[in-house]
């Protein structure tokens, strides 16, 4: 099962690390889940969260896009996470990222 704040290699468009945002009593369930595409281009942006090299698994600094959150196929995901999942706080900044992504007070 794939675990919400992993990063985990996913087929997008293309191969590229994407965090798990789903719950886990969903990815459990479903055949699909919610990730949010990782982007080594790193510009910033109100939608955008930075992530350092090893943090998560990151094999380099990268960027969550938060405003591309998308669903997938358990298949097109690896089945094992690239390292330690993100921080409670690294989350938080991610769900604040989401809420300013669609409009919402952060």
């Amino acid at each position: 099962m794939r675990k919400r704040g992993h990063l985990y290699w996913a087929s997008l468009d293309k191969r590229r690390p994407a965090l798990v945002i789903s719950i886990d009593a969903r990815n459990e369930r479903a055949n699909d889940v919610i990730v949010i595409p990782c982007s080594t281009t790193l510009r910033s942006g109100p939608s955008h969260v930075r992530l350092t090299r090893a943090e998560g698994g990151a094999l380099e600094p990268c960027i969550l896009k938060c405003e591309q959150i998308t669903t997938v196929s358990n298949r097109d995901v690896e089945a094992f996470p690239m390292g330690a999942p993100l921080s409670g706080a690294r989350l938080r900044e991610v769900e604040r990222a989401i809420a300013r992504s669609i409009g919402l007070p952060a």
